[in-house]
């Protein structure tokens, strides 16, 4: 059954992609509101299929390295759908972006094999997981959105007007630079709770706060350089490109971060 409905999500997404794609070429709100509505059905199968999951492994069971695309996947349709109902129509069409994204992550999943071990079974390093995966999709978008300013940015600059971004995208350059600093702050309060739960995990299951573990170290780093990001927007009050390049760094080194460095017994 939960294969069954793990294909069914990943159709769901699939046909959402075409939808936003169709909308964005043909301007037809019927294309926007069919993208919108699978994007919706897929979210929420998503959590159907969590909570089936959970509650027969009586545990948070998505913590495996093999199913957390997916659930990274369900934190970024969450923040994806979040949004656009704060932006209401304004945001719609990066359902063109993230509907595929959503796809790509849900097919790694398939098929999904592996169990937490022992060690990992408890509520400090599920809600490390948690917070590590809400980051990383909080940096993502950020990433997507500041990767859509930049180029929108210049194509104005340069006047073109009938460039992709610019004559298939709606919304305004203020309101891409808003959406990218508020997920970046999101993503940086994330990282903070998720390196307080690891610290406490390490604390409690091994005896001390900080262990050198390659991922830990990683994710330090990585929570350094939003700080760092958040400064120089909050403080030294950095915007525009320069602020967005940095924002679109930090995307890739937590894609680094994310597929690249594992922790070592998991």
């Amino acid at each position: 059954m939960l294969k069954i409905l793990l294909i069914v999500i990943l159709m769901s997404y699939f046909v959402s992609s075409i939808g936003f794609w169709v909308y964005l070429f043909t301007k037809k709100d019927a294309g926007k509101k069919f993208g919108f509505s699978f994007y919706g059905i897929a979210f929420l199968l998503q959590l159907i299929y969590i909570g089936i999951k959970d509650i027969q492994a009586k545990s948070f069971a998505l913590a495996t390295q093999q199913e957390l695309p997916f659930f990274l996947a369900f934190l970024i349709g969450a923040v994806f759908l979040g949004l656009s109902f704060k932006y209401k129509t304004q945001l719609r069409d990066f359902g063109s972006l993230f509907a595929p994204i959503n796809v790509f992550l849900v097919a790694l999943t398939l098929p999904y094999y592996g169990e937490i071990e022992a060690g990992y079974k408890n509520i400090w390093f599920y809600t490390h997981v948690i917070f590590s995966m809400m980051a990383y999709a909080l940096i993502i978008a950020g990433a997507v959105v500041a990767a859509v300013y930049i180029l929108t940015q210049r194509d104005l600059k340069r006047k073109k007007l009938d460039s992709f971004l610019v004559s298939k995208f709606s919304s305004s350059l203020v309101l891409l630079q808003d959406i990218e600093y508020k997920t970046n702050v999101a993503a940086f309060i994330m990282l903070s709770l998720a390196l307080i739960a690891s610290s406490v995990w390490s604390s409690v299951y091994l005896g001390k706060h900080w262990i050198w573990d390659v991922k830990q170290i990683a994710l330090s780093f990585l929570w350094i350089y939003y700080g760092f990001l958040i400064h120089i927007m909050v403080i030294k009050h950095e915007k525009g490109k320069k602020a967005s390049y940095l924002t679109v760094i930090g995307g890739i080194m937590a894609f680094i971060v994310y597929w690249f460095i594992k922790h070592p017994n998991y």
